[in-house]
């Protein structure tokens, strides 16, 4: 599973490099071939709030379990905090002001439910090294900070 996640976090990396190239390159599209991408970016944000969520799954369900066990609540699942479907449910922080111990900060801001109801809109900032993927003794990914709202 740690391999998995990190080879998952240098197809995120490289995909930032290729995307600046990319963009660099937009003068030359004719020529190369490229075909012109959407100017918005609500598409590309819908499937990179995909991803993470993919790759963080389980740091994000036992955030929930952690926060709901007092309440004798146990969530099953996660929905989108927003009906809109091009909502941005996560976001990054790079030049994290948390620690130096960590490279960026990450916002994921869903909705968790049970197999009854959804539970409330709750917002999770973590702190992530991606580089500590394979290491055991250091976590890659530390809650930082709940929120939790009420629907």
């Amino acid at each position: 599973m740690k391999i998995k996640q990190f080879i998952m976090i240098i197809i995120l990396v490289s995909s930032f490099t290729i995307s600046t190239n990319v963009a660099a390159a937009s003068n030359n599209n004719k020529e190369n071939k490229i075909p012109d991408f959407p100017e918005t970016n609500s598409l590309n944000n819908r499937y990179f709030s995909y991803f993470i969520k993919d790759l963080y799954h389980k740091e994000i369900m036992d955030a929930f379990q952690s926060y709901y066990k007092s309440k004798g609540l146990k969530p099953t699942g996660f929905n989108p905090s927003s009906e809109d479907p091009d909502y941005g449910m996560v976001s990054i922080y790079f030049g994290n002001d948390f620690s130096e111990k960590y490279t960026y900060m990450l916002k994921v801001s869903l909705s968790p439910t049970t197999d009854e109801k959804v539970l409330g809109r709750d917002t999770l900032y973590f702190a992530v090294e991606p580089s500590r993927q394979l290491m055991k003794d250091y976590p890659a990914i530390k809650l930082v900070k709940y929120e939790h709202k009420e629907q």
